[in-house]
């Protein structure tokens, strides 16, 4: 009995392996993250009706915690512009 040397195992080995070669479908670009500054909401200034002087007292101190809110808000936003603005600097400085 004797024994054939046949390469078709070593053929099919090959085009299998050929399959990997074919063109897909392309990815999908990557999604671009933007991580920014939060956003400006309104400042509301309270109604103020008093009648008495302590009522004036109150509005006052009410009317000092919305600003002192408010300032809050613009400084959080300040600092994180400032620090965009940073890092593009640095970026475009790096980039040249």
């Amino acid at each position: 009995m004797t024994i054939r040397n046949r390469a078709c195992g070593l053929t099919l080995i090959c085009l299998l392996t050929l399959t990997g070669c074919t063109t897909g479908q392309p990815s999908a670009p990557p999604a671009i993250i933007y991580v920014g500054c939060p956003a400006v909401r309104s400042c509301p200034i309270p109604s103020s009706h008093p009648r008495t002087n302590a009522a004036l007292s109150a509005d006052i101190l009410q009317l000092e915690y919305a600003l002192l809110s408010c300032g809050l808000q613009i400084e959080t936003i300040k600092k994180c512009q400032e620090a965009q603005h940073a890092k593009t600097t640095t970026a475009k400085t790096t980039a040249d």
